[in-house]
């Protein structure tokens, strides 16, 4: 699911972060991963409608991301 991809894309940008001594970006994606995992929580009491926006959500999100990664 991309929910778990854009997990991981936030996680391997982390490690960058914390590499490069950036520790605002750190914050910035710590906080980020963070509401990744409350929406990833959510998913277990979730109904079919709810789960079909998040992974929408999530699938733009990826997209997004994966354009900002090419910038």
């Amino acid at each position: 699911m991309s929910i778990a991809a854009v997990l991981s894309w936030y996680s391997r940008q982390l490690m960058t972060a914390r590499r490069a001594g950036d520790q605002q970006r750190q914050e910035e994606l710590a906080e980020q991963m963070q509401a990744v995992g409350q929406d990833r929580e959510r998913l277990g009491n979730a109904g079919p409608g709810e789960i079909a926006r998040i992974a929408e959500l999530y699938t733009e999100r990826l997209k997004a991301l994966g354009a900002d990664e090419n910038n």
